[in-house]
C-alpha cells in the first residue's frame, strides 16, 4: 500500500434504512449458479423456488414490505435457475428454467399490472436444463446460455434462432461474461478451464487450462480498460484466489493471489468507467473491493464494507440508475434470507450534494445498442453509445432505453409450419382445379346427342354467345 493514492480510496458502504428495504420476500431462489438478484435503471427482481419459475418483477422506488398478492411473470412449467433483464429494453426480461427453455417475457413500461403467463419469445435447442443466461452487452436482442448439456448457445431472439454453438466444454459451465462490444464472451467450467472466444468464430478460441487447482464455481469477468479477463476460484487447498489475465499471452496470470480461506462463492462485480472491481461472497456478510491499474501490481486494495447479515447473492443497479447527486457509484441489491437491502457504494465529497462530481462520473453506457442482432451475426463490432451523467445535460427519454423497440420474427419452426400450410393450401386449390376440369369434361361428353361434343343448334344457344352472335351477324347481313 505504501506509496498507493487514489481519489476511490475512502468509498464506504451506505446501507439503506429499513423502510428503504425490500422486505418480507420468501422462499426467494438462492441455489445454483445465478446471483439471486438483477436490476436494471428502473426495476429489481428475483425469482421463487417453485413451479412455473416465477420472477418477481418490482420498481426499485417500491421500497417497503413484499405483498402477499405480489404480482410475477411465470412462463415456464419447470423450475427456475436464472433471469436476465434486457440491457436495452427495461421492460423486458429473459428467463431460464429446467425446461430447457430460455423465455423472453415482456411487461408493462410502468411495471406489473398483472401476472404475466405467456412469454413474447420461446427459444428450445438445449438438450438438458439451462444454468446460466446472460444478453450481449452491445448487440441488441443476442443472448449467450449454459446448460448442463455442456454447450454454450447464442440466440437471436428476434425469431428464436440459434447463432452459434460452442461444445468443447468437459463439465458443467458456472459463469458467462461479455466484453464491452460484445464481441467476446468469456466462460469458466467445473473442468477448470477459463475460455474466452468469438462465438461467431468458435474454432479460435482461447483455453486456459487449470486456470485453478479447485473445482468449486467460479466467476469469470472482463476489464474493458485494459483488455483483461479475470476470474475468481479455489486453489487445491479450497483457498479463495483472484487472477487476472491478458488474452495476448495467457501463458501466465498477470496476477495471482490468494484472499482467503471462506468457502463461499465470490461474485465480481466491474465498474468498468472507474475500473473498480468488487468481490460480494455468497454467504459472506462482506464486500471487497479494489482499483484496477494497468502497472505492475494490476490490483491495488481500496477496502471492504461490512454488516452483520449474510448476503445469499446479489445483483447490481445500471450505472445510468444512480444517485449521482449523492456521489453514489455503485449500489448493491445485497439479497437475506428474507428481504434485499440496497448497499449504496458513496465516494466522500463536501460539494457533492450540490456540484456534480465529473471526475467519477464519466459518460456512461446509454442504455442503447451499438449494432442489431443481424449486424452483430455477420461479423461486426460496435461499441454501445454513451451518456452524459450530469443531471444538466441527461436526457432521459424514459431511461434511455425508450425508443428501442422489439421487433418479432418468425422463428425456423414458425416458418416450417407456414410452409406446411401453403403446400396443404396448393394441395387444395390443385385439387379444386382438378375437380372443375373433371367436371368441364363430363359436360361435354353429355352432349353426345349432338354429334360427340359438337355446338348446340343456333336456338338453343344462349344469348350473345359468341357462336350464336357470329351467325346471327350473319342473318342480319343477308336480310
Amino acid at each position: 500500500m505504501s506509496g498507493f493514492t487514489s481519489k476511490f480510496r475512502h468509498i464506504w458502504g451506505d446501507s439503506a434504512k429499513p423502510k428503504d428495504q425490500y422486505a418480507d420476500i420468501r422462499n426467494a431462489l438462492t441455489s445454483g449458479e445465478s446471483q439471486y438478484v438483477k436490476a436494471n435503471a428502473k426495476f429489481l427482481a428475483y425469482g421463487k423456488s417453485a413451479g412455473g419459475a416465477p420472477v418477481y418483477v418490482r420498481a426499485l422506488s417500491d421500497t417497503g414490505r413484499t405483498s402477499a398478492k405480489a404480482l410475477y411473470i411465470s412462463t415456464h412449467k419447470g423450475r427456475l435457475t436464472d433471469f436476465d433483464f434486457h440491457p436495452f429494453i427495461d421492460n423486458f426480461i429473459a428467463t431460464a428454467a429446467d425446461d430447457c427453455k430460455v423465455n423472453i417475457n415482456k411487461f408493462p413500461k410502468g411495471g406489473l399490472t398483472e401476472n404475466v403467463t405467456k412469454a413474447e419469445v420461446e427459444i428450445k435447442g438445449h438438450r438438458k436444463k439451462i444454468s446460466l443466461i446472460k444478453f450481449n452487452t452491445a448487440a441488441n436482442n443476442i443472448i449467450a446460455s449454459a446448460s448442463y448439456d455442456r454447450t454454450v448457445k447464442i440466440f437471436n431472439i428476434e425469431n428464436a434462432s440459434t447463432v452459434a454453438t460452442y461444445d468443447q466444454y468437459k463439465d458443467n459451465i458456472y459463469s458467462l461474461a461479455w466484453n464491452k462490444d460484445g464481441s467476446m464472451l468469456a466462460t469458466t467450467s467445473k473442468d477448470k478451464c477459463l475460455r474466452i472466444l468469438d462465438p461467431r468464430k468458435p474454432d479460435d478460441a482461447i483455453t486456459v487450462t487449470d486456470a485453478f487447482g479447485g473445482i468449486k464455481s467460479t466467476k469469470c469477468f472482463f476489464v474493458n480498460a485494459f483488455g483483461w479477463v479475470g476470474s475468481t476460484g479455489f486453489s487445491k487447498s479450497a483457498k479463495r484466489h483472484l487472477k487476472i489475465w491478458d488474452p495476448r499471452n495467457i501463458e501466465k496470470p498477470l496476477y495471482n493471489q490468494g484472499i482467503d480461506n471462506q468457502a463461499s462463492v465470490l461474485l465480481p462485480q466491474v465498474d468498468q468507467d472507474l475500473n473498480i472491481l468488487f468481490l460480494a461472497g455468497k454467504g459472506d456478510n462482506s464486500v471487497t473491493y479494489y482499483e484496477l491499474r494497468n502497472d505492475d501490481k494490476c490490483v491495488h486494495y481500496l477496502s471492504l464494507y461490512r454488516d452483520s447479515t449474510p448476503q445469499k447473492g446479489g445483483g447490481w443497479v445500471f450505472k445510468r440508475g444512480l444517485n449521482v447527486m449523492k456521489c453514489e457509484v455503485q449500489r448493491f441489491l445485497k439479497m437475506t434470507k428474507d428481504s434485499i437491502i440496497p448497499v449504496s457504494f458513496v465516494v466522500p465529497r463536501k460539494a457533492g450534494g450540490d456540484v456534480f462530481q465529473e471526475d467519477i462520473f464519466p459518460p456512461c453506457v446509454s442504455g442503447k445498442p451499438g449494432q442489431g442482432a443481424e449486424e452483430w451475426c455477420s461479423g461486426n463490432n460496435a461499441e454501445p453509445p454513451t451518456m452524459s451523467m450530469d443531471p444538466d445535460d441527461r436526457k432521459d427519454d424514459d431511461d434511455s432505453g425508450g425508443d428501442i423497440q422489439f421487433s418479432k420474427k418468425a422463428s425456423y419452426d414458425e416458418v416450417v409450419q407456414e410452409n406446411i400450410q401453403l403446400k396443404q393450401k396448393l394441395k387444395a386449390l390443385e385439387d379444386e382445379i382438378a375437380a372443375l376440369k373433371a367436371a368441364q369434361g363430363g359436360g361435354g361428353d353429355a352432349g353426345g346427342d349432338y354429334g360427340g361434343g359438337d355446338e348446340a343448334p343456333a336456338e338453343d344457344a344462349p344469348a350473345g354467345g359468341d357462336e350464336a352472335g357470329g351467325d346471327g351477324g350473319d342473318a342480319a347481313d343477308y336480310e
